[in-house]
């Protein structure tokens, strides 16, 4: 999520942005944020020099350095973001009020803490300062970073909430606990710098559709909604193309035919299982997307996502909209009475998951046979899960062992595979989130640093791979190459933490030499690709069933049916005792609050 820092108040009068209070939850009462944000603009835009010129895994690049070292300053070559907020204005500006006052920043740092380590930053941070020098504005804006190593970070996170500590702009993840977060009030509302044209940086690398779905939603005591944009997405794409890597070089030993749907996908699995000794057909980790209708639902009204799964991967709920998306007409779970389903749009009012689950039987004979047990160790597959964003660097690891193999993706979903524009409706948003901690009083300052880094392909471009002809080289319009420089030299920055944004995409020499791969990383870059979810910003408040949310849980994680343990009877059999004993500790209470809560939220959404 991305922090702001704000500079001190000036006289000089900004191109029409209104300041509007903003109210948040704290402690559970409803307040009126100190912090009011000001106008910022552009100010002396003639002068300012703007020519210069977006999931992180917890774990990932984590650092064998001390934590001291950890948590230095990047002049020590270690990264770290800050959180901002605003600076409190002391008055108040009226929605009509037109323009209201510019700040002046004065000479100011911003500190910024990111997850993961960076390397060599200090000759960035020179090369910023000599890009912004004669800016009546930029030069007075210096950044410092910090890192925490990721599996810290969810803790370091929540001390820096409780202390209130000094950062400007922070790194925080969804599964650190984002949501809550903003639900209680600590990160700063910044949509007055999205859609302004005194921000034109931000402007131009957030589209509307994006800004849409960065904003929260924030629910009041009263159960109506106040919303805000409380983070910033970093992104190079909505939602990742899910498939599998196949090995090519078996395909052809087996003269098997082009993969290009399931049945063929099927009939290499079970060729490769046949007649290669010691491998298995297909690797568990996460297979259980394959054959759902996760996607194809969406066009239907029908959806489940990560944000209406309330009672975990085992047991999916499935939400119903009416045509126009505004009225939830039910949502189901597995083993629901006809009754339920038959409230569901048109064709889906039948059990639709338990057939979903038992149709997926078939690829059990192909999977591990010691799935669900203590060995977990799993033999080579023929085919096993990636994301597309992790083709490459899972390539490349198995490479590594045997460089005579050759690979290929299969994208699963049938309208990604055919790239058809508008095949996914998803949230458009990642994981990961930079935010401004709401007692910062640098937020001017660090909106107009990152206006400034957003800005441009080539400030973008520092941030993101270093210096130009040292780090890396572009190769076409659209790609780069790493250039060979010693390590201790180099620059890197997990860029999931930072600067990752989808209007400056460059893909690696390992796409860009790849027809196919290129092209699937093409349409998965495509804005057209995509539809916002109606149920983006959604966040479900636990508050009334919690009890109920654990109980049913507890049952939901004993099923198991995503590592299909079951055959397609017994399968039908363990959802239907699932719903019994479910529905014997809350699974109607449940079921009714998120119906509840999903309607205001829609009622607030379409409001606006």
């Amino acid at each position: 999520m991305t922090l702001a820092e704000r500079g001190q108040g000036g006289s000089e009068k900004l191109p029409g942005r209104a300041v509007k209070p903003h109210r948040l939850i704290l402690g559970g009462i409803r307040m009126k944020n100190k912090v009011l944000k000001k106008t910022m603009a552009l100010a002396l835009a003639g002068a300012m020099t703007l020519s210069m010129a977006a999931c992180g895994n917890d774990d990932a690049g984590s650092s064998n350095q001390q934590s001291e070292q950890q948590e230095s300053p990047a002049g020590n070559s270690e990264e770290s973001p800050a959180e901002n907020s605003e600076e409190a204005s002391g008055e108040e500006s009226s929605e009509e009020g037109g323009q209201a006052e510019a700040p002046q920043i004065e000479d100011t740092t911003i500190k910024i803490r990111v997850m993961n380590e960076f390397r060599n930053l200090d000759k960035v941070l020179a090369k910023y300062e000599e890009m912004t020098a004669d800016d009546p504005v930029m030069s007075k804006i210096h950044p410092e970073f910090t890192w925490v190593a990721g599996g810290d970070y969810k803790d370091k996170l929540t001390t820096a909430m409780i202390g209130n500590e000094d950062f400007d702009l922070m790194f925080c993840g969804g599964w650190h606990g984002l949501s809550t977060f903003i639900q209680e009030g600590n990160f700063a509302d910044l949509s007055s710098y999205f859609n302004n044209d005194a921000f034109p940086g931000l402007k131009s690398a957030f589209s509307e559709d994006f800004v849409k779905a960065m904003t929260s939603y924030i629910r009041q005591e009263d159960g109506s909604y106040q919303k805000g944009i409380y983070g910033i997405n970093l992104a190079t794409f909505y939602e990742d193309s899910r498939g599998f890597m196949y090995r090519e070089d078996l395909r052809k030993k087996y003269d098997c035919a082009p993969i290009t749907d399931e049945a063929s996908l099927l009939e290499f699995v079970k060729t490769v299982q046949e007649n290669e000794e010691g491998m298995i057909g297909v690797s568990l980790w996460n297979f259980f997307r394959l054959d759902s209708p996760w996607y194809s639902a969406k066009h239907d009204h029908v959806y489940t996502q990560d944000n209406v799964n309330v009672l975990g991967d085992q047991t999916w709920v499935w939400v119903g909209l009416s045509d126009d998306e505004k009225t939830v007409l039910n949502a189901v779970v597995p083993g629901d009475s006809a009754e339920e389903f038959a409230k569901m749009p048109a064709g889906y009012q039948d059990d639709f998951i338990t057939a979903y689950i038992q149709d997926r039987t078939k690829w059990n004979p192909y999977l591990n046979p010691n799935r669900g047990g203590t060995d977990t160790v799993e033999k080579p597959a023929a085919i096993a899960y990636s994301a597309l964003s992790e083709y490459e660097s899972k390539v490349k690891t198995a490479l590594e062992t045997n460089p005579d193999e050759e690979y290929g993706f299969y994208v699963i979903e049938d309208a990604q595979r055919n790239m058809e524009p508008g095949a996914v409706v998803c949230d458009m948003a990642t994981n990961n989130w930079l935010v401004v901690p709401e007692w910062s009083e640098k937020t001017d300052a660090v909106m107009y640093f990152l206006d400034w880094m957003f800005g441009s392909q080539e400030a973008h471009d520092l941030f993101e791979l270093g210096i130009e002809g040292e780090d890396w080289e572009a190769v076409g319009t659209d790609g780069y190459k790493k250039l060979d420089i010693d390590e201790n030299l180099a620059y890197s920055m997990p860029t999931y933490s930072f600067t990752q944004n989808p209007t400056y995409i460059r893909v690696s020499e390992f796409v860009s030499s790849n027809p196919e791969i290129k092209s699937r990383f093409d349409y998965m870059y495509d804005p057209s690709t995509y539809k916002l979810s109606p149920l983006s910003g959604f966040v479900f408040d636990t508050t009334n069933v919690e009890t109920q949310i654990a109980n049913v849980s507890a049952l939901s994680n004993e099923l198991q049916l995503t590592i299909s343990m079951y055959d397609a009877d017994e399968a039908a059999q363990k959802i239907q005792q699932w719903h019994e004993d479910a529905a014997a500790v809350g699974l109607e209470e449940i079921r009714a609050e998120l119906i509840s809560q999903i309607q205001a939220f829609l009622d607030a959404k379409n409001a606006n």
